[in-house]
């Protein structure tokens, strides 16, 4: 993967360790708010996306150690070779997506801070208008984006990287160019900032959609097929709706 290509490389990958240090502030804002004495920890959102951030984090991990305990998933398993250590070396720093979407996150909640301030736990209207721009705006826009990092211009120096890991698991979703995340987080962040500044946004939808998200994620590049053949023999609809490893 060429190293010239505008936006292929992560603006921090040589901070090694260190990368964890830009979720500071984020850190240092939930400490700070919790020593204020009118803080209501329900409705501060710099505590929230901490802890979708950390849930975030042990998702992928735990998704791939399932996926690699061979005394459950071994019968299950599509590919049947293990990981080597040149994949492991290149999903490294698989987490650098996670980082880059808390502090665009972060900055959602700066610019509409009373958009995120009140929002409810539950908010029917807020599913339906997240299910809708999802199905309308994100699913489409996921399409394009997939099939433009497949073309001739954008796969070498952009894609290439993410289809270098031989054996997928819930990490490799993290093998990729700062260009591609920051399309995907695009496509990740648009149902909800629209569902949140309508006034329908709540808690239990953004922690949902981001969850799902990630799930979804994770069964796909798990290399695991937990979803029985006959299914689709029997519903052949189904290999046009459900998402599967396979």
């Amino acid at each position: 993967m060429p190293k010239t290509a505008p936006f292929s490389s992560w603006p921090w990958e040589n901070l090694g360790i260190f990368k964890y240090m830009l979720l500071g502030p984020l850190v240092g804002k939930v400490l700070y708010s919790r020593l204020q004495a009118d803080d209501d920890l329900a409705s501060n959102w710099w505590f929230h996306l901490l802890l979708i951030t950390i849930l975030r984090f042990h998702l992928y991990a735990w998704y791939t150690n399932f996926c690699n305990m061979l005394w459950l998933t071994r019968n299950r398993r599509i590919i049947q070779h293990s990981v080597d250590f040149d994949q492991i070396d290149k999903e490294w720093d698989w987490d650098n997506f996670i980082i880059l979407q808390a502090l665009i996150a972060s900055s959602c909640i700066c610019m509409f801070p009373h958009k995120f301030a009140n929002l409810p736990v539950w908010e029917t209207k807020g599913l339906v208008t997240i299910v809708v721009m999802h199905v309308l705006v994100s699913e489409p826009l996921y399409y394009w984006v997939h099939r433009f990092l497949h073309g001739n211009y954008l796969f070498t120096p952009y894609h290439s990287l993410h289809h270098s890991s031989t054996v997928p698991q819930p990490v490799t979703v993290g093998n990729t160019t700062f260009l591609e995340e920051l399309l995907v987080t695009t496509v990740l962040g648009l149902p909800i900032l629209g569902c949140s500044l309508s006034g329908y946004g709540s808690k239990t939808i953004i922690f949902g959609y981001v969850l799902v998200f990630d799930v979804l994620r994770c069964f796909g590049h798990s290399n695991v097929e937990i979803m029985p053949h006959w299914i689709f023999n029997r519903f052949p609809i189904f290999k046009y709706i459900l998402y599967t490893p396979s």
